[in-house]
């Protein structure tokens, strides 16, 4: 079966949460494996899934005009969300034209082109989004497919930020990297 053509992307509701949760919970175990990491969460803590399920729900039900919105889109496969791309506003109005970005696919989709998809799924609805200018994200020291697939959809890199995170004792580095969508 060509699993590529089974895959269906779409902007995430309410209803989603808990399969986006599960999904989110299993990334989060893969991160740091051959020591790449790229999520902000210890190996050896348990998934804060509570705390992040509040927020989750209440960032995504705000009015993209107000501060600390989030939207998220799916990777769906037979009805089961295999990886996921969110967007956030920042903290406070006056920058509510940037928007940063994060995305995250099960080990076992990765690397045969839903990654490209998914964001230029979301480039596209920033796109189309007249609030939305920039689209900026951080990738781990190390994780050069990720840093790969983000200049092919055409992300320029603005920056590095040594010592970002400090995750189970390893001090991690990040590439900052922005793409204007207007």
């Amino acid at each position: 079966m060509n699993i590529k053509a089974s895959i269906t992307i779409r902007l995430l509701i309410l209803d989603d949460v808990e399969d986006w949760l599960e999904q989110c919970e299993i990334i989060d175990s893969e991160s740091g494996e051959n020591d790449i990491y790229f999520g902000p969460y210890s190996r050896y803590d348990p998934f804060p899934t509570e705390e992040i399920r509040e927020r989750t729900i209440e960032r995504w039900e705000k009015s993209k005009d107000l501060p600390n919105w989030r939207r998220a889109w799916g990777i769906f496969h037979e009805d089961k969300i295999v990886g996921n791309a969110q967007i956030s506003a920042g903290e406070i109005s006056t920058n509510l034209h940037r928007v940063d970005l994060g995305i995250s696919i099960l080990k076992q989709y990765r690397n045969i082109g839903l990654g490209k998809r998914l964001l230029n799924t979301v480039i596209q609805w920033c796109r189309e989004e007249p609030s939305i200018h920039w689209i900026d994200l951080g990738v781990f020291f190390g994780n050069r497919d990720a840093k790969i697939l983000f200049e092919k959809v055409g992300f320029k890199i603005i920056g590095y930020k040594k010592d970002a995170w400090l995750i189970d004792e390893k001090s991690i580095s990040e590439t900052l990297m922005s793409l204007n969508v207007k």
